[in-house]
């Protein structure tokens, strides 16, 4: 059976592309249609996110959704991986990563670390944001957690981060001047954990950015 997102989603479609929503109108809110399905606000902004990426609608930020156009710039909708799974994940996993990375990083390592610091400090000087650093980061953790299968499950995980609603949520996100700021405040708060020993600071760090890139999203 098809996620809740996908089935809102197929609606949204079918009301658009019926002519039921014409160019210019505005769909209903979040609100409104959390209630229209019965749903939490996930699943609906996913399925915003989603028509959006098809083309179908414009969401204005503070102005709501409108339908941009009544075809679709490409097909049917590609069921990528979700991204609320891919959180999810990540709250699990590396809370634990970052504890271990503590408790197993060796001087050669922390040298590696510090000039990922020194990379994350240039972005924020320049007011920048680019997941080239943040992924060399999180993968870091995973190879210096001393587990075999850490790093493996951290790869497949940026694999399918590797997706057009994954760049969606990220420009909505940490790529926007005022999340940036403390996305990076964040990242250097583990990685100090990590650098000092700190095992159950990196663990209660990492666990904090994770739940905080998730309400950033679907807060």
């Amino acid at each position: 059976m098809n996620k809740l997102y996908i089935q809102i989603y197929n609606q949204l479609y079918d009301a658009i592309t019926s002519g039921k929503y014409q160019v210019g109108e505005r769909l209903p809110s979040e609100k409104d249609l959390c209630a229209a399905f019965n749903v939490s606000r996930v699943p609906v902004r996913e399925a915003l996110s989603a028509l959006e990426l098809n083309g179908l609608v414009e969401c204005m930020r503070g102005a709501g959704v409108y339908v941009r156009r009544t075809t679709p710039s490409s097909g049917t909708l590609t069921q990528e991986v979700e991204p609320q799974d891919i959180i999810r994940a990540r709250m699990i996993l590396e809370p634990d990563i970052a504890r271990m990375a503590a408790s197993q990083i060796n001087e050669e390592q922390r040298t590696e670390l510090r000039d990922i610091i020194e990379r994350f400090k240039e972005e924020a000087k320049e007011d920048a944001y680019t997941t080239t650093v943040d992924k060399e980061f999180h993968l870091f953790l995973a190879r210096t957690s001393g587990n075999t299968l850490y790093p493996m499950m951290m790869e497949l995980v940026f694999k399918a981060m590797k997706q057009r609603m994954w760049e969606l949520i990220l420009n909505r996100t940490v790529a926007t001047p005022k999340y940036r700021e403390q996305n990076n405040r964040e990242h250097l708060q583990i990685a100090q954990a990590v650098l000092d020993g700190r095992t159950d600071d990196a663990y209660s760090y990492m666990k904090n950015h994770m739940e905080q890139l998730y309400e950033r999203y679907w807060g």
